[in-house]
């Protein structure tokens, strides 16, 4: 159908319920599917969100799977549609891909026909990044769409209903997000990080993404099915980004991967209080403490690894036939393998016993403990061979927990809660405190430009 020039069309700011001869002209952002209620693996719907000259809006076409399939086929993402005669219902879903009080849905009269005219184009609408700070007021209703530079990431994991992955973006202002993304849409990301071996900058939008306002921090996650995320696309948006980042001189920075990047935040701000064995071994206090040390020997003797309860990460009692969670009251619940190592690690003042948990050990190795344990189930070596060669002679950075009550039963053990040998970590901690295991520490054992506070909590 043709329109002329003089065609008279509404904006979306003034669509209300009670009619439906409308007119408009509207890009098309982004056209997703919903599953069905009843059968998450049918086609429930296909929605549209679109904008006009002014805002974004979200139209739901008719459920029909015929007509899905061919509105599919046919509709391009960016282009702009004239489209006639339309239902309008309020907008009353859970999260909101626009800001609009209504959405507009299609009936059997609705026109939708391209056209090649001129028209604004607004297919992001970024929240700056200094405003999704704690005590802002945030928006947990409103989808977002956000823009930043990837600087750390850690592998998948398998969380309690899906694989997760955590990253944190910057913006080009030192602004920070962290966010999470869920099953498939980790393949949108991770495969760029992987490959990325000449540490180009990896420059994602996560286009409505959902708010979630935590205790310390606000995070974005994915929301199914309507977020995209899209990564170093030949696009001007991104090509400002890129701009920008070259105009701060930012573009070689490293990435920090399969690190927590609080531990970077910990050495850049300070707040790292590294201390040598020597000192822990006479503190009687409670606290958490850094020591750069080097991993000698490794004391397990049995199983590296233990059967665990998926949910809540605690030992599984075996008892005839079957498995028990004691802290979960399950029997047979999802069973996971943890790792659990106990090393002798050393510095310039002393030595130590320190107990490994899954996240560390992990890292370290670099393989999961159900890989390990599989690769190990015919050998007869004490130490698998791949854990043997990882560990002994590893200098790294570890923060451990004191606990006095312990300590009384057991001198120089403690549990790691966080390790560190990052380049870039390392670097920092070098650039603080000397970076050697033969610098030099005052008669308190504080390594050179370390804190010397003492009430850690």
């Amino acid at each position: 159908m043709a329109y002329s020039s003089a065609t008279l069309f509404s904006v979306l700011n003034d669509v209300h319920s009670g009619s439906t001869a409308w007119c408009i002209k509207a890009r098309l952002i982004r056209l997703y599917k919903q599953p069905a209620y009843l059968n998450r693996n049918e086609v429930g719907s296909m929605e549209l969100v679109i904008h006009d000259k002014e805002i974004h809006v979200t139209m739901k076409p008719n459920i029909y799977e015929k007509l899905t399939e061919k509105m599919e086929k046919e509709m391009q993402k960016g282009s702009v549609y004239i489209i006639k005669n339309f239902l309008v219902i309020d907008n009353t879903t859970s999260f909101r891909t626009t800001h609009h009080n209504h959405k507009l849905k299609f009936f059997r009269n609705t026109t939708m026909s391209l056209t090649g005219e001129e028209f604004p184009s607004h297919m992001y609408n970024f929240t700056p990044l200094d405003q999704l700070q704690v005590d802002n007021l945030i928006d947990e209703v409103h989808l977002a769409d956000v823009i930043g530079r990837v600087i750390s990431y850690q592998k998948p994991f398998d969380g309690l209903k899906a694989k997760i992955m955590d990253f944190r973006i910057q913006d080009t202002n030192n602004n920070q997000l962290s966010c999470t993304l869920w099953e498939d849409y980790i393949d949108d990301l991770l495969p760029t990080l992987e490959t990325n071996e000449d540490n180009k900058p990896v420059i994602v939008a996560i286009q409505f993404g959902r708010l979630l306002k935590m205790t310390d921090q606000v995070k974005m996650s994915n929301s199914f099915h309507v977020t995209k995320v899209t990564v170093n696309a030949d696009s001007d948006v991104f090509a400002e980004f890129m701009a920008r980042l070259e105009l701060n001189n930012d573009v070689a920075r490293r990435m920090l991967s399969n690190t927590d990047y609080n531990i970077y935040e910990d050495f850049t701000r300070g707040n790292a209080r590294v201390r040598t064995l020597a000192y822990l071994n006479d503190f009687k206090g409670d606290g958490l403490f850094w020591i750069d040390v080097t991993i000698v020997d490794i004391q397990t003797t049995g199983d590296f690894w233990y059967s665990a309860c998926k949910k809540c990460a605690k030992k599984l009692v075996v008892h005839p036939g079957t498995k028990v969670c004691t802290s979960c009251a399950e029997d047979n619940p999802i069973e996971t393998i943890r790792f659990k190592i106990e090393i002798v690690v050393v510095d310039q003042t002393g030595s130590a016993t320190l107990l490994l948990w899954n996240k560390a050990s992990e890292l370290l190795i670099g393989k999961s403990a159900k890989e390990m344990k599989d690769k190990h189930v015919d050998s007869t070596d004490p130490i698998p061979h791949g854990i043997e060669d990882a560990l002994i002679d590893r200098r790294a950075l570890f923060e451990v927990r004191l606990d006095s009550y312990k300590m009384m039963k057991s001198a120089a053990y403690y549990t790691v809660t966080r390790c560190a040998f990052d380049d870039e970590i390392m670097a920092i901690y070098k650039q603080l405190f000397g970076g050697t295991q033969e610098s030099t520490s005052d008669d308190h054992g504080h390594l050179a430009g370390g804190s010397s506070e003492e009430n850690v909590e």
